[in-house]
């Protein structure tokens, strides 16, 4: 097929970056700069307010079983649609309460409703319209959720100054609302043949508009999560989302640095590092595969860790750190979605990538809370980015050996799961 000079994936691109933007950037990465506010308002120890974040993971980790089956059998725009109004609704609810519990049931909603917004709709639409490019498009659309991140921390912050934290609630979800229901709405499609179209950078007769599974190489989706490749990334996965969790903390870590100032600012920079690795590592993933560019961002983590632990040496020191540390930010929405169709390929792709992003969630989930516990009994955050560094080197070793094990796996019609050798 002939391609066309502007091909529809590339509007889906588009959509997918507003959803990344209003959903994760205003909804999740900025939640933390409200946290201070929160703590020093209504007297919450940071251990206790911080699990309302852990059941939200938790009610995410629910949820996407269910998504990752409905997404290709219902309309999506329903579903991303609903999604985005019941989870704006809840996050707008806390700005109204009083008690900590209110928090977690408010959390548990938020998490259920994102489970159908957040993670899957965007990485599985990139995969099913782009087979070029893959990398490209993935890592630009996930780097608009930290473009959101960049711009709603100062944001935020500024809201809180001028309106306190109640009505700050209010205004971000309705900045989430805005900036995702238009694209949710009316244009977002799930798969190509939806609109009589091929992916894009299909040749003629690669990928046939209506094509069932049967004609996507690939493990099955039962074959798969019996494996101990599944059971590597699965965990890798959880991990780099445990770490990547510390966003939460960081404001109430300038605090105990003598950094409180540039609280707003060290979560930018961590915003902006997330931009720049989102799209370091969509362009590394198409030119070194997805097991090196996946090991090259957790050594990039790995550093960010240490400079954290040097942070009283000065503000340029944890910038550096905050910068540095968005690329763990990059892995959970880049690179975990490119590992996983580079370890089981095409075929079930969007079913095993929502197992997958179980890990994601219920193990991420707890990264938040183990965190601010830790801090609650140490008085400091460097035992955690002890933990941190260990994590990294860990989440490696379980990443070269999931993907050497997936190699040896069957892959519907004889073909390779997937042709990236790295």
């Amino acid at each position: 097929m002939k391609q066309r000079k502007h091909h529809p994936a590339w509007l889906i691109l588009i959509a997918c970056c507003f959803l990344q933007a209003g959903g994760v950037g205003a909804l999740s990465n900025s939640a933390g700069i409200l946290v201070p506010a929160v703590l020093g308002d209504l007297g919450f120890t940071q251990g206790k307010f911080i699990l309302y974040m852990t059941i939200q993971g938790l009610c995410m980790v629910a949820a996407l079983p269910l998504a990752g089956r409905l997404l290709p059998k219902v309309n999506i725009r329903i579903l991303v649609s609903v999604g985005i109004v019941v989870s704006a609704a809840a996050f707008a609810s806390m700005g109204s309460f009083r008690a900590v519990w209110q928090w977690y049931i408010a959390g548990g909603v938020l998490g259920f409703s994102s489970g159908f917004v957040f993670l899957l709709p965007a990485p599985v639409m990139i995969g099913n319209w782009f087979k070029k490019k893959s990398g490209l498009a993935m890592g630009l659309a996930m780097a608009c959720s930290g473009i959101g991140g960049a711009v709603m921390n100062p944001l935020g912050g500024l809201f809180i100054s001028r309106f306190g934290w109640r009505a700050t609630y209010v205004i971000m979800a309705a900045i989430a609302l805005a900036l995702v229901l238009p694209f949710s709405l009316f244009v977002i499609r799930f798969k190509p043949a939806d609109v009589g179209a091929a992916p894009y950078g299909a040749e003629e007769g690669d990928a046939l508009p209506g094509a069932g599974a049967q004609a996507l190489s690939g493990v099955s989706a039962k074959t798969a999560v019996r494996s101990f490749s599944f059971l590597c990334v699965f965990l890798v996965a959880g991990l780099i989302s445990f770490g990547a969790t510390f966003l939460q903390l960081l404001p109430t870590f300038a605090g105990t640095v003598g950094l409180a100032p540039i609280a707003a600012f060290l979560s930018s920079a961590v915003m902006i590092g997330n931009i720049v690795g989102k799209l370091a590592l969509g362009w590394l993933n198409d030119a070194l595969g997805a097991r090196n560019s996946t090991l090259v961002g957790l050594g990039i983590v790995a550093a960010a860790f240490v400079l954290f632990l040097l942070a009283g040496l000065g503000a340029a020191v944890a910038l550096a750190g905050a910068f540095l540390y968005g690329v763990v930010m990059s892995m959970v929405s880049v690179s975990i979605p490119l590992v996983v169709r580079r370890a089981f390929g095409a075929r079930d792709y969007s079913q095993i990538f929502s197992y997958v992003s179980m890990g994601t969630s219920l193990i991420g989930s707890l990264g938040v809370s183990v965190i601010a516990f830790m801090y609650d009994a140490f008085g400091s955050y460097s035992p955690s980015f002890v933990m941190g560094i260990g994590i990294c080197v860990l989440s490696g070793v379980l990443l070269v050996a999931g993907l050497a094990s997936a190699g040896k796996l069957p892959a519907a019609g004889g073909a390779s799961a997937s042709p990236d050798p790295a």
